[in-house]
């Protein structure tokens, strides 16, 4: 199945009002957290720290209640562009709008470091085009 790539040059939406936390390189337990959440298989202690020792990823969770929901990343691929990356909530939380969420968190850090943010899907999740959609991504193709 095909990605379709969203770009956004400037962040105009409505500030993120739920709590984000970044995490660092030594918080691969609170990631592990959400990811048994999900039913994933949890991250590798060395994998994670490797995210960030080599300046590829940067994560943070979303709580409610203390209790880590949904996740985030950022990923560096170019110097002028950072994607907005691997959002995902817990399937008891879904339908709650904190994917749109964590996409105004993510977008808004890396239109405030002045880079270009992407975000990307698969052509089938309609679901979350309408949160990129939502926060005022462009498809990549329409942007020329």
């Amino acid at each position: 199945m095909a990605e379709v790539v969203y770009c956004l040059n400037a962040y105009v939406g409505e500030p993120c009002k739920s709590q984000v936390k970044w995490l660092g390189e030594n918080d691969v337990a609170q990631l592990n957290a959400h990811l048994h959440l999900c039913e994933q298989s949890p991250m590798d202690e060395s994998q994670f720290r490797a995210l960030y020792q080599q300046n590829i990823a940067r994560y943070c969770l979303l709580y409610i209640d203390g209790v880590p929901v949904a996740r985030g990343a950022v990923e560096r691929y170019s110097e002028n562009t950072w994607e907005a990356a691997d959002i995902r909530v817990a399937r008891k939380y879904r339908g709650k709008g904190l994917a749109k969420e964590m996409l105004r968190f993510l977008s808004q850090h890396i239109i405030a470091y002045g880079k270009i943010a992407t975000c990307r899907t698969q052509e089938d999740n309609v679901a979350m085009q309408k949160i990129i959609h939502a926060v005022g991504y462009i498809q990549k193709e329409e942007i020329a």
